[in-house]
C-alpha cells in the first residue's frame, strides 16, 4: 500500500529527470539493453526491482539517495484534511484510531487481529473511511490510501485532545524507558531570540531527514523488518514559574515553653 505510494513517486521523478536530459523510453530501453515496451510497461506498472531502480538512477547521474530526496522533497510535505473530515474522525475514536493504524503501515488483517475485531466490523470501519474519501477499496476489498503522509493535525482541531492524551503518553513512556528502548532529552536554558530562530531551523531540519530516512528504509527494507518510531520535538518560552509554584511557607511547630 505505502510501498507503492512511494515507488510511484520515484517513478514520477525519474520521468521527470529523464524529460529534462531529453532521455525517451526507446533510448533508455537501448542503454540498458532492453525492449521499448519492456521499459514502458515497467514505469507505466511502477515496479521493479531495486536493482533495476539503481541502474536507471545510474544510467541518468543520479544515486538512489538523491532520487530519495527528491521524491522527498516532493511528497513530504504534510496534508491536512478539511476541518469536516477531522470531525467526522473526532465523533468516532473507534474510526479515528483505525484510520491513525492505517496511515502507519498496519494491514487490516493485523489490526483485526491485534483489536480482535470480526472481519464485519473491520469492513465497516473500511466503508466509512471511503465514504469520507480517505481510502479506496480496490479488488478484494484492497485499501488504497487518498492521502499523503505525513498529515498534519489542526492544533486546537477538533481531534486536539485525541493528539494531546496521545503524545502525552508517549512522552510519559519515553521518560519510563529503560535505557537501551529509547532517548528522551529535557533542558531549559536562557538563549537569545536569534539562536532561537537558529536552533528552531535546525529542528526542522531534523524532522526532514527523519521523514527522508524513513522513505529510504521503507524502499529497501520488508515491512516485517521495520518498527513504527515516533519523533515528538518542542521548543517554546518556559514559564518555569507556572510549573513550580511555591505556596505560603508554613514553619516548624514551635515547641511551648515548660
Amino acid at each position: 500500500m505505502e510501498g507503492q505510494k512511494q515507488r510511484s513517486g520515484l517513478f514520477a521523478v525519474l520521468k521527470r529527470v529523464l524529460k529534462a536530459q531529453g532521455i525517451h523510453y526507446r533510448e533508455l530501453a537501448e542503454m540498458m539493453n532492453l525492449s521499448e515496451p519492456t521499459v514502458k510497461r515497467m514505469f507505466q506498472e511502477q515496479d521493479c526491482k531495486v536493482s533495476r531502480l539503481i541502474e536507471i538512477c545510474d544510467l541518468v547521474g543520479l544515486s538512489i539517495n538523491e532520487l530519495v530526496e527528491l521524491d522527498a522533497k516532493r511528497t513530504t510535505d504534510p496534508t491536512q484534511l478539511s476541518i469536516e473530515t477531522e470531525q467526522a474522525l473526532a465523533d468516532d475514536p473507534g474510526l479515528t484510531s483505525f484510520f491513525m493504524l492505517l496511515v502507519s503501515q498496519f494491514d487490516v488483517e493485523t489490526i483485526t487481529q491485534k483489536n480482535q475485531l470480526s472481519s464485519s466490523d473491520a469492513y465497516l470501519y473500511l466503508r466509512e473511511l471511503e465514504k469520507l474519501e480517505l481510502i479506496r477499496l480496490g479488488k478484494n476489498d484492497q485499501v488504497h490510501l487518498r492521502v499523503s503522509r505525513p498529515i498534519k493535525w489542526r492544533l486546537g482541531g477538533p481531534l486536539h485532545q485525541t493528539l494531546v492524551k496521545v503524545n502525552q503518553g508517549f512522552i510519559q513512556q519515553a521518560i519510563s524507558a529503560k535505557e537501551g528502548e529509547g532517548v528522551f532529552y529535557s533542558t531549559s536554558r536562557l538563549l537569545s531570540t536569534q539562536s532561537i530562530t537558529r536552533l528552531n531551523q535546525e529542528v526542522d531540519e531534523l524532522y526532514q531527514r527523519f521523514q527522508k530516512q524513513a522513505t529510504l528504509d521503507q524502499l529497501y527494507y520488508s515491512l516485517a523488518e521495520l518498527k513504527p518510531y515516533k519523533l515528538v520535538a518542542t521548543m517554546m518560552p518556559f514559564e518555569i514559574s507556572r510549573y513550580f509554584l511555591v505556596p505560603a511557607f508554613v514553619g516548624r511547630p514551635q515547641l511551648k515553653e515548660a
